[in-house]
């Protein structure tokens, strides 16, 4: 099939329009942040009639929207670009679709009626007859005569489209289906306000990559370490990078998406034409939407209202490093690189690191940042004084002065061990409106040893703590932000231990009513001073005495009413027996009754003076607490 001058320059025309779209303005430099964001400042040339073109990939037109900044002598008028339905709006009118241009029986069928020439034959289009196994496609096409000609589509067949205004379509609908489709970008148009110079400068910022640091620590002597620090960056931004300058920072901005380019309809509330008849209006407002709306526009898609959406989180706490790469790079779209970002001295001690719950401690290096910058978290290899690997270390943020434990491995020359022990002491006791308050001091003991150096060793043991404890102060331990801290000095062959402890006070509420002897009985066991210990076993022999005398009371008052009973039984059997020898005895009985009585209630009235002595006596000793 051969394509005929007109839809050859149609389609030479879309190339062309293509290629100038390419041009994109000169990448000055670049700016990756750790945030998965890179700035980018390119150099634009301003045209006549004061504009500058810029190709964007289509996926990052709404962070270029968002973050352009335009830096010249001219001030900007405003910027354009092809919509993101403008292929979907411009085929709307169109008679061919974009699948029809898949074929050339595709397009033909979908100019029925135009016409053309085939093989030396004019006409109009009536239609294709459809590809069979047997033969192809064929068009048939209604001569002037009104005689019909039927050609197969493809092979040797050239055929014309006689009216320019269909070719012009046919371009028109390639040019857009290769710019939204083949190139996946869009070309803005920026306008200034007069050609002040021949070019401006823009930046924007749109997603790119993480770039990596990562780090080579070399164990020196006296104290001291090489630090060097290594940036790994990939250009992934679909166009080479020339003579760029590039810049890193470890920061991680607020980035915040917004959808400025995508096309979005308001959702409104639908109203049924049965209500609006029955309302007798032919035009209804609800929350500020107008209801009846041509059929056209009702058949617009809805789509829900943009929202900002989080695409990273802040963090208050991360230290912001920059690095400025010197030179400039040259860099092939999708090429990765490593370059060196730093190479200092710093200070470094070399230390055995207790580990919970291992045999052995781990080796780490406790690193000074005295580099005058921050270091951004990655991994270091970390090499002994002889360039031998040891060991990966994890570095965390870490501001100028700042010290992190760089943990590389186990110290297996050394073994640790630890013991814990919780003991609890009285510090007062006192008694307030009836209640007695007894204030307890816990203390928590954490000893580590350490053994078995070939060498000196500095050992250093770490303990959050709880919350609630306070630290006891004591020589070689210090308090941290994450806890404690114990160093000490292993000789070697020697065993060293060290101790980190922490104590807390406890008060205990009871009612001097209530109170119980076994929980007095507990608090004694705590080991209370000889002082407290006197005055609460004071007041358990006390209060055991008043109880004692309280069981007495009780069993004097049970025996008299006991005695009343039966003294009350034997004086009713009296006026039953009349004058008998069994009269005699109840007379005899009823006597040691009341004798019986009589000594009871003198007991009853000397325990009732003993228990209100035991009560005083109680008192008082409450009151000495």
């Amino acid at each position: 099939m051969k394509y005929t001058s007109a839809v050859c320059a149609a389609l030479t025309a879309v190339l062309l329009s293509t290629t100038a779209f390419a041009q994109t303005g000169t990448i000055k430099s670049i700016r990756l942040s750790s945030g998965g964001v890179a700035e980018y400042v390119r150099t634009l040339d301003v045209r006549d009639d004061g504009n500058a073109i810029v190709e964007v990939p289509t996926d990052q037109m709404d962070d270029f929207l968002k973050t352009l900044v335009v830096s010249g002598p001219a001030p900007v008028k405003g910027l354009s670009t092809t919509g993101p339905g403008m292929v979907d709006e411009t085929f709307k009118v169109l008679p061919i679709k974009p699948q029809d241009l898949d074929s050339a029986a595709g397009v033909l069928r979908a100019l029925r009626g135009a016409p053309v020439s085939a093989n030396g034959v004019k006409g109009r289009i009536v239609g294709v007859e459809p590809a069979t196994e047997k033969q192809r496609a064929r068009l048939i096409v209604m001569l002037d005569s009104g005689a019909f000609d039927v050609a197969e589509i493809g092979g040797a067949m050239a055929y014309k489209l006689d009216d320019p205004k269909d070719a012009e379509m046919i371009a028109r609908a390639a040019e857009l289906l290769s710019s939204d489709g083949l190139q996946g970008t869009r070309a803005v148009t920026i306008a200034l306000d007069g050609k002040a110079s021949s070019a401006v400068d823009i930046s924007y910022v749109v997603a790119a990559p993480l770039w990596k640091p990562s780090y080579r620590i070399i164990v020196g002597a006296k104290g001291k370490a090489r630090l060097q620090a290594w940036a790994v960056l990939e250009n992934a931004s679909g166009e080479d990078w020339r003579g760029v300058s590039i810049s890193l920072t470890s920061g991680k901005p607020v980035t915040l998406r917004q959808r400025l380019y995508a096309r979005t309809w308001p959702s409104r509330v639908d109203v049924s034409s049965a209500y609006l008849d029955v309302a007798g209006a032919k035009r209804a407002v609800v929350g500020g939407a107008l209801l009846n709306k041509p059929e056209a526009e009702a058949s617009a898609p809805v789509m829900a209202a943009p929202a900002a959406t989080i695409a990273a989180t802040a963090d208050e706490g991360d230290v912001v490093a920059n690095f400025d790469l010197p030179g400039a790079y040259d860099l092939k779209n999708g090429e990765t690189i490593s370059v060196p970002i730093l190479d200092r001295e710093i200070k470094a001690e070399f230390v055995a690191l207790y580990r919970d719950g291992a045999q052995h401690p781990d080796a780490a290096l406790v690193l000074t940042n005295d580099t005058g910058t921050s270091l951004p978290p990655a991994v270091a290899a970390v090499y002994d004084e002889k360039g031998r690997y040891v060991g990966d270390a994890r570095i965390g943020n870490v501001k100028p002065g700042g010290v992190e434990k760089a943990t590389f491995a186990a110290d297996q020359k050394i073994e640790q061990e630890v013991a814990s022990a919780i003991s609890s002491s009285f510090r007062t006791v006192i008694v307030k409106d009836g209640y007695l308050e007894a204030t307890l001091e816990r203390r928590l003991r954490k000893t580590f040893s350490v053994w078995g150096a070939d060498a000196d060793r500095t050992f250093v043991a770490e303990d959050p703590g709880m919350a609630g404890w306070e630290l006891v102060k004591s020589e070689g331990v210090e308090e941290t932000p994450q806890g404690a801290r114990a160093t000490v000095i292993v000789p070697a062959g020697k065993r060293v231990s060290t101790t980190i402890e922490w104590r807390m006070a406890e008060s205990e509420t009871q009612a001097i009513a209530d109170i119980d002897d076994t929980v007095i009985l507990q608090w004694l066991d705590e080991g209370p001073s000889p002082e407290i210990a006197s005055k609460l076993q004071g007041l358990v022999t006390a209060r055991k005495a008043q109880k004692e005398a309280e069981r007495d009371l009780s069993r004097v008052m049970q025996a008299i009413e006991d005695a009343t009973s039966e003294s009350s039984r034997i004086s009713g059997l009296l006026s039953s027996v009349g004058d008998t020898p069994l009269k005699q005895q109840f007379l005899q009985d009823l006597t040691e009754q009341e004798k019986s009585i009589k000594a009871l209630r003198a007991q009853r009235d000397e325990a009732r003076d003993r228990l209100e002595k035991l009560r005083k006596e109680l008192g008082e000793a409450i009151a000495r607490l």
